[in-house]
Order: C-alpha cells, then structure tokens, then sequence
C-alpha cells in the first residue's frame, strides 16, 4: 500500500508542478507580447520590448503557464542553421505565430518545419482593426490573408485567427483561447482554463469546472494527511492546503478585494471569500466542520481502519469547503463579468 501512495504522490505531484508552455514567434512589432497580455487579461508582458536583442527570448511566467516568445527566426542575428540548436524548441508543444503584415518568408519555413513534425501551430493575424482597402470588404481583405498563407505554406490544414491584442478592443481573443483549448491535452487544457482570462460566460462555467476538478486533486492530499500518523500537525496541514486551495481559486477567478467589495452576489458568498483569505479566516471554515474535524483528529491514530476513515474525512471535508469557494468565486465573477458584457453591448 505504502508503494501505490507513493505513486500517487509522485503523479499528483507532477501534475501539479508541470508547466503549461505556449510558444510564441513571428517578426518583432507584430504584437506577441500584447496578444500574450491579452490571453491573460493584465500586463505580464512588456510591450515594445524586442526579443533580437541580448540573449533573445523572453520567459513570460504566469502561474502554472509559460509563454516563451522566440526571437525571429532567420534572422542575421539568429540564422536558420544555428536557431533550432540554440533555442531547441521542437521540446515544446504548441506555438503560435503573430503576424500584423504580410507573412514572412522565415515564419512560413518555420511553420512547414512544425506541421511535418506534427506540431499544432496557430496563425493569429494580429492588428487587425488596421485593415482596410477601400476597395474590399473585411470579409475580402481578410480571405486574401488566407488565401497567401495557403500559396506560402502549401496546405490548407492550418488554423488561423484575426485578432485585436490592443487594450481597449481585444477583437478575437475568446475565439484564440477556444483554439488553444482544443490544441491541448486534459491535462494541460485544465490549467490554461484556470489561468487564462475567461472572456466568455460558457469560458467562465469551463473555468468552474477545472477549479472542481483541482479542488478533487487538493482533496486527495487532505487523504494523504488522514494517513499521517504523525502527531500534532494535522490541523496546520489541512489549513496549508485550504489556504493555497483558495488563494489559487481566487487567482482562476481573478478575485480582489477591490472586486468583493463591488459585488451584490450575497454576504454569504462575500464573507466566505474574504474568511479564506487568511489563515485565522480558514479556521473560522474548519470550526463549521468541527464534529468531522475533530473525528478525523481522533481516529488518524488508530491503526488502519481508523486511519481510513481519516483519510475519507480529510478528502471529504476540504472537498466540500473547496466546492463552497468554488461556488462563491464564480458567483462574483459571473456577476462582473455579465455587467462587463452587458456594458459591451450597450
């Protein structure tokens, strides 16, 4: 038994630590950096900053996601025969290329040398409130875009998006979150809903459903701490995996104190979030549980059925507190996000 727990560590542990990575390339001043702040909904990117200069890739980390923006490919700088040995990033799984102009020759290369490597690749044509040719529709100017991207790449099984990364429109940027959704695998699809701006009410009920699902994972250490016959330090570990739970549920939500403070979604609702914000809040949270706490504390220490039973209770009492956050973070996010919506259209 001892051996498969270890196992089951080690898996959930990996999971937990793995990093999603999202590979950007295209030509400097084609917007990667703002299309990357935009995927996020706030600055993690410095915009106008160019990635041909010193070592020349960027490492953007936000929270369990990782956007790795590559300099131009075939460059002086970076030359083809030096740029997959230098930067190796054939190592990553999926890559969007940004471009606010006519493709570039380099971009096409690299895109040919992914799609035989069966390496998902998105094209986002960014800037795209710039179009214009009096003489077209957008519908048309946008179809020549496609249609020289098929004449360079020489197929039409590609994806390709047309978005505004400005700060004040953001055209298509819940279409290019749906497109990276469906380039992922559950795994890694579950963490980039949690970390990517949910723009969309059905991205929202998506955001819901991977923050249960990460509060079944932390529930399964809250067992791991029922089978810990050590004494004394029951009660701090619980309240250690209640009090990231909640901070990482707040984050998925994009949940401030300055959004709670805004919010008509009920006291109820409001008073549990702020209580998970401190340590002494998640002890209020575990005094409603107290008769299944206090078991739990009891019966860890009697050999194998009562340390099974601990371990059950432990799982059970941090899946229900997490589903109740869970619960209260969407409400309020609902909430800003409908009056957000709503706003748009008015």
């Amino acid at each position: 038994m001892n051996v498969d727990l270890d196992e089951l560590r080690e898996k959930l542990a990996y999971v937990d630590k793995e990093k999603v990575t999202i590979v950007f390339f295209g030509q400097p001043g084609s917007g990667k950096s703002s299309t990357i702040n935009a995927i996020c909904g706030k600055q993690v990117a410095e915009v106008g900053v160019s990635t041909d200069t010193t070592v020349g890739v960027k490492v953007i980390e936000h929270g369990d996601l990782l956007f790795v923006d590559l300099p131009g490919y075939g460059t002086d700088k970076f030359p083809k025969d030096e740029f997959f040995a230098k930067f190796n990033p054939l190592q990553y799984d999926l890559f969007i290329c940004v471009f606010a102009d006519k493709l570039h020759k380099a971009d096409t290369e690299f895109f040919q040398i992914l799609h035989n490597l069966h390496k998902p690749c998105i094209f986002v044509r960014n800037k795209t409130d710039e179009i214009y040719d009096e003489d077209k529709t957008l519908e048309q100017s946008e179809d020549d875009i496609r249609q020289d991207i098929i004449q360079q790449v020489g197929t039409t099984d590609f994806t390709l998006l047309f978005i505004s990364a400005r700060e004040d429109m953001k055209l298509g940027i819940d279409a290019l979150n749906d497109a990276i959704m469906e380039k992922m695998d559950a795994a890694r699809r579950e963490k980039y809903i949690l970390e990517a701006e949910a723009r969309t009410e059905e991205q929202l009920n998506k955001k819901k459903d991977a923050a249960l699902h990460y509060v079944k994972r932390s529930s399964t250490y809250a067992a791991f701490n029922g089978l810990n016959p050590a004494l004394g330090i029951d009660a701090a570990i619980d309240i250690a995996i209640l009090y990231q739970l909640y901070s990482n549920i707040r984050a998925a939500f994009a949940i401030t104190e300055e959004t709670i403070k805004q919010s008509r979604s009920g006291v109820s609702k409001t008073s549990l979030i702020v209580k998970g914000m401190s340590k002494e809040g998640i002890k209020l949270i575990f005094k409603s549980l107290g008769k299944k706490f206090a078991a739990k504390t009891v019966l860890k220490y009697v050999p194998v059925l009562g340390q099974a039973t601990a371990a059950y209770l432990g799982h059970s009492m941090v899946e229900k507190a997490g589903h109740e956050y869970v619960e209260a973070c969407y409400a309020v996010a609902k909430e800003k996000l409908l009056q957000e919506l709503n706003a748009k259209r008015s």
